[in-house]
């Protein structure tokens, strides 16, 4: 049996009708850029994420960058963030002209440890970027605990925890401003690149629209020098299907995290769900120390793996100019060399379940 990581395929065939009715409507309609279906899913997305306000935009990185951009960040700014995650959310903050500075996360849940946050604060500590990884919000309170009574921003990067919940409070509801990513891998993906920005702040919300608009508030009159970063309407139509789908999604990936863990508890170490959240399983990963070999053995087994995430940002060749070493951030770099992520998608058949565990175990015997 072969078991791909995750199947976009699967997922299309199950929306197609509605989907292909959608698409088709936009090249009916030529309504390539900033349609009504933008205007839906802004309106939208806002509604379900629990803000007032929501900008579409080209992707999830890019929306970072406007963010922080919007908040006033800058060359001379220092931005925290954890080095376990994908180097998009550091990128933002090196296009902005601050300085990343890597911090260390749990062992247990792999999120940012706001103990780290608090040691790394300094007097040019302009903002602190959560990232919510595998499906699981990081701890916003205790991050916003160690900032205190600083001037200084936390920004929540959701680009992994579409519609999950901290505190019985869902993602986009309680920062200042999060940031979404809607690449197609995602819970709720795109068919191509596209992010979103939510926040409840007015101001912040007109001024990323307008930045991501090339600064302007009608089509000739520009109050800001901007970039060209929307979403565009095709996109925005496919995420409107795929949205009445997301919530009913999220818990067919809860299903199978649960059936995972039930059959392998006794097999493998799997990272921790906070029991103040709700995790929607973007992905499902677990430990082991003979991460090579086993990626191997499934593999040959015809199960797809994944490693989310192999090298910490403090040790990419990319970031060496700024002096880390390895031994840094420990807690993240023995995460790094261990996690394995297991295939987790909404339309995971029983039998496909049951081989993997089947395998695992095999594996582990």
């Amino acid at each position: 049996m072969k078991i791909p990581f995750v199947d976009l395929k699967a997922n299309y065939l199950s929306i197609k009708t509605e989907v292909d009715a959608a698409i088709m409507k936009v090249l009916d309609e030529t309504a390539f850029i900033k349609g009504a279906d933008l205007d839906i899913f802004e309106k939208n997305w806002a509604l379900m994420s629990g803000a007032e306000y929501c900008v579409g935009i080209s992707n999830g990185t890019t929306s970072l960058e406007l963010i922080l951009k919007a908040l006033g960040v800058g060359n001379g700014d220092e931005v925290i963030l954890p080095s376990h995650t994908f180097i998009a959310t550091a990128e933002a903050v090196v296009n902005c002209g601050a300085k990343p500075v890597f911090v260390d996360s749990h062992d247990h849940t792999t999120l940012i440890d706001a103990n780290e946050v608090e040691k790394a604060i300094t007097a040019k500590t302009k903002a602190v970027i959560i990232v919510d990884l595998y499906g699981q919000p990081a701890d916003y309170d205790a991050v916003k605990t160690a900032v205190g009574d600083r001037n200084i921003e936390i920004i929540q990067d959701a680009a992994q925890s579409h519609l999950a919940l901290y505190k019985n409070k869902v993602t986009g509801s309680y920062s200042r401003v999060t940031s979404f990513s809607f690449y197609p891998g995602k819970n709720m993906g795109a068919y191509g690149d596209a992010g979103a920005v939510v926040t409840n702040d007015k101001e912040l919300y007109t001024k990323i629209k307008m930045m991501s608009d090339h600064g302007r508030i009608t089509k000739y009159e520009h109050q800001i020098s901007g970039t060209n970063a929307r979403m565009d309407n095709l996109q925005a139509a496919v995420l409107n299907v795929k949205m009445k789908y997301v919530s009913e999604w999220n818990e067919k990936r809860r299903t199978v995290a649960a059936r995972y863990k039930n059959a392998l508890e006794n097999y493998l170490s799997f990272v921790e769900e906070e029991p103040f959240v709700k995790s929607v399983y973007h992905l499902l990963v677990v430990r082991t120390l003979f991460r090579k070999d086993m990626i191997k053995f499934l593999g040959e087994h015809g199960i797809a793996t994944g490693i989310h995430y192999p090298i910490p940002l403090h040790l990419q060749p990319a970031y060496k100019h700024l002096g880390y070493s390895y031994g840094d951030l420990p807690r993240c770099e023995r995460i790094a060399e261990e996690i394995i992520s297991l295939p987790v998608f909404p339309e995971m058949t029983d039998a496909q379940i049951d081989f993997v565990v089947q395998t695992v175990k095999e594996y582990v015997k």
